[in-house]
């Protein structure tokens, strides 16, 4: 995982919960995470404060999971993770369809949250890198590709000024010929 501590935003109604689940994060993960309880704050927050992770209470008081992980899919691409007490098999491909990355059904074994939270950041951080390094690389390619135009554009000028003196070279030379051929005659 990268050096920086995750941002996790954890969007969870029920107090007692959000208190577990933030104490095991920062254990974990040494995680910054910012607790909201329902899905306006969770759209707002993310907004101006985007985060790597959004790991979701299904039912909230103003949303459900899809309609959130729709909205979040919309600020930007990262991993959501959505808790939820009884979805149907159609919300669950439906979530996954959306890009929800895991879908725990309460209760579930918090062992299993955390490695679900793991391989999210970690290949959240990846695909951030692999993006960082292909922005680095489209840029030494634009580079590349200007500095090569503007290499052909100095040989093309080089080229035409030598044709350009070549051609003043041979009427110089057919010139002086030319007088020289009157004079021996």
């Amino acid at each position: 995982m990268s050096d920086r501590a995750p941002k996790i935003l954890l969007v969870e109604p029920d107090p007692d919960m959000v208190d577990m689940l933030v104490g095991l994060l920062r254990r974990r993960f040494d995680a910054q995470v910012t607790c909201v309880s329902n899905a306006e704050s969770c759209l707002s927050t993310d907004l101006f404060d985007p985060h790597d992770l959004v790991i979701a209470e299904w039912e909230l008081d103003d949303s459900d999971g899809l309609q959130l992980t729709e909205h979040l899919t919309i600020l930007s691409p990262r991993p959501i993770i959505l808790l939820a007490d009884e979805p149907t098999s159609r919300d669950a491909i439906e979530a996954m369809r959306l890009g929800v990355r895991d879908l725990f059904v309460k209760p579930f074994p918090f062992q299993d949250l955390l490695d679900a939270t793991e391989r999210a950041v970690a290949g959240n951080e990846l695909k951030r890198q692999h993006t960082a390094k292909y922005r680095r690389m489209r840029d030494l390619v634009r580079h590349v590709i200007r500095e090569r135009r503007d290499l052909n554009r100095r040989t093309e000028l080089v080229c035409r000024d030598l044709v350009e003196a070549h051609r003043r070279l041979v009427h110089r030379v057919l010139a002086h010929e030319g007088t020289r051929a009157k004079q021996i005659t």
